[in-house]
């Protein structure tokens, strides 16, 4: 009798690992991760469409670029005549006149990790808020120093592909609304971030936040085309 108990808890264990071990919030960004690290470099276009809410005053504005992007920390960006580089927390900027800035972002996650998933672990203390049929919701709590303006972050993931889908931004301020979706399609077998749309708040000089709607839409991407790590290098 105790041969078939445990022949039957074998059984069970095997076809229904999900309901029997369920995965830590730090295992679920590792599987993530992983999907997102088959991303090795890409290039692609980009439309860029934002609208900033200051002051009861709004206007959208467009604009079109190029994008690079190699695994884990680097991104290049030409954006209407402005290069922009960024290695982690070092970011660069030249001007259309070639003059050159170090730029420094307000209250910002740390980008130590690079740019993947594995900021969300790095910079957020992360629990299960809610399970679904192929979909966990990770809450995140702003590590000290981090996102001061940020009460939580929700994180929106998909388990059948471990993928990041969304973000639900919850700022103290609660006028401000913070959703990000994010779009994927499959190229070559791999699941690549091609967009996002929502609405979230950027902090201007002086240390009040202002509202933004953000469109992004990618075309012509190039998966892992094997960028040199030199064009990822501003020179300063």
């Amino acid at each position: 009798m105790k041969k078939q108990w445990l022949f039957c808890f074998l059984i069970i264990t095997l076809t229904c690992p999900a309901s029997l071990a369920k995965l830590t919030p730090q295992q679920i960004v590792d599987k993530v991760t992983a999907n997102f690290a088959k991303i090795q470099d890409a290039q692609l276009d980009f439309t860029l469409q934002y609208n900033l809410h200051l002051l009861g005053c709004t206007g959208t504005k467009k604009q079109t670029g190029v994008g690079y992007f190699q695994y884990p920390d680097k991104i290049k960006v030409l954006l209407d005549g402005v290069s922009y580089f960024a290695q982690g927390n070092k970011i660069r900027k030249i001007d259309k006149k070639g003059r050159r800035f170090y730029v420094h972002l307000i209250n910002a996650p740390d980008l130590a990790p690079g740019f993947n998933p594995k900021l969300m672990a790095h910079n957020f203390d992360l629990s299960v808020a809610e399970e679904k049929p192929n979909e966990v919701i990770l809450l995140g709590l702003p590590k000290p120093g981090v996102l001061k303006n940020v009460e939580k972050i929700y994180f929106y993931i998909d388990t059948q592909n471990y993928l990041l889908r969304r973000l639900n931004v919850i700022f103290f301020n609660k006028r401000l609304p913070g959703q990000i979706d994010i779009d994927y399609a499959k190229i070559a077998g791999v699941f690549v971030p091609t967009g996002l749309q929502g609405k979230s708040a950027v902090e201007a000089p002086g240390g009040f936040l202002v509202g933004l709607d953000l469109f992004l839409l990618s075309k012509d991407l190039k998966l892992n085309p094997g960028l040199p790590t030199s064009l990822f290098e501003a020179g300063f």
